[in-house]
């Protein structure tokens, strides 16, 4: 991973910086501004008082690791744009890849945050193809972009990353189109020989408020196996109240034909939160939540009643420059079930202590 940070480095500053003159000091100056040069590393501590087998957390890809401080996620993008044509390569390392690409069989491919191409067919639509982030959901990877440090359950069960191609149109400066083929549910490396289609639409009616409406349809049965078809709908918007005050909100459905029958499961889950900033350099954010998969079909427990569990976070930021975030945040589970397995036997009931420095640039 190291050589492949420092060969794309070195690569694209070689492209970006100038020569200096035999009598001039040395100079760097872009030479061309349709490349850009970008990147981010979120380095957590994460206190599991279930106290978890291995030290790995369960149900979660993010602040995955207990009692230790180690790399969430680390980055290195380089994005090429001109007025037709676009691409994206970025590189990433860290416990959020060690735990939600442990799937893919290919290692290489664990190490590819996005490779895409795209082109513009015409005004306001484009096509890229390649490894793409995920259409569906509200928050998102990197964690200074979201409003709590770890991620809800609905967002840790539903698509980070898709491959495909991907048919973006700006219908109005209001309203964006997105329509997908891709490989399956969060996968590089496909798994049968069907594709799935995915389908979103965003509408800003003012500058306050954002809606978004986004699907799936997909076979997630493995390749020489009678199709198992999942059929998803994922929801959220969210409001500017003033410039201290934000909530979001977010619901998804799912349903699918169960592995073990011919029957059909389905599971939901909702969250709701909200931030308020203090004063320029600190705010507050909480959220609540639950998640109800009782068939089993994403969140495996073998216990009678699935997983059905309820979160509350409560988050605090500290911004001393715009672009580092440090965080604290303590988060409660409670479940149906004694999911919540560790050093001491099981228990329905969790906390988690957190705390993250995290820089973009």
């Amino acid at each position: 991973m190291k050589h492949l940070f420092v060969v794309l480095s070195v690569y694209m500053l070689a492209l970006t910086v100038s020569k200096a003159q035999p009598n001039d000091s040395l100079e760097f100056r872009v030479q061309d501004k349709r490349f850009n040069i970008s990147g981010g590393l979120d380095v957590y501590y994460a206190y599991d008082f279930s106290e978890p087998l291995d030290k790995e957390r369960l149900f979660t890809t993010q602040a995955f690791r207990h009692n230790e401080f180690n790399l969430n996620w680390g980055f290195l993008q380089a994005d090429y744009s001109t007025e037709g044509v676009r691409a994206t390569l970025a590189l990433q390392t860290g416990t959020y890849v060690q735990a939600n690409y442990a799937a893919e069989p290919n290692e290489l491919t664990r190490l590819i945050a996005q490779a895409n191409a795209g082109v513009k067919l015409l005004e306001g639509v484009w096509l890229d193809l390649g490894i793409l982030p995920s259409h569906i959901g509200y928050e998102n990877t990197f964690s200074l972009n979201n409003e709590v440090y770890t991620r809800a359950l609905m967002a840790e069960n539903s698509p980070y990353y898709e491959t495909g191609a991907q048919l973006t149109a700006d219908v109005s400066e209001k309203v964006t189109l997105k329509f997908l083929v891709l490989n399956g549910w969060q996968n590089i490396q496909e798994t049968n020989d069907a594709k799935s289609l995915g389908f979103g639409i965003s509408y800003n009616p003012t500058e306050r408020l954002s809606l978004s409406y986004n699907n799936y349809y997909g076979n997630e049965a493995p390749k020489g196996m009678e199709a198992k078809r999942r059929f998803f709908h994922n929801v959220y918007g969210s409001y500017i109240f003033s410039e201290k005050l934000h909530v979001a909100g977010s619901v998804d459905y799912g349903r699918q034909e169960l592995f073990s029958s011919e029957e059909k499961g389905s599971w939901y889950a909702g969250m709701v939160l909200a931030q308020f900033k203090l004063a320029p350099r600190f705010a507050v954010a909480g959220r609540l939540e639950h998640y109800n998969d009782e068939d089993q079909i994403i969140v495996s427990t073998l216990n009678p009643n699935g997983f059905q569990t309820s979160s509350a976070s409560l988050n605090f930021d500290y911004v001393p420059t715009p672009n580092f975030l440090w965080r604290l945040e303590a988060r409660a589970y409670d479940s149906k079930d004694k999911v919540f397995v560790g050093e001491e036997g099981a228990k329905d009931n969790n906390l988690l202590l957190v705390t993250s420095f995290a820089v973009k640039f």
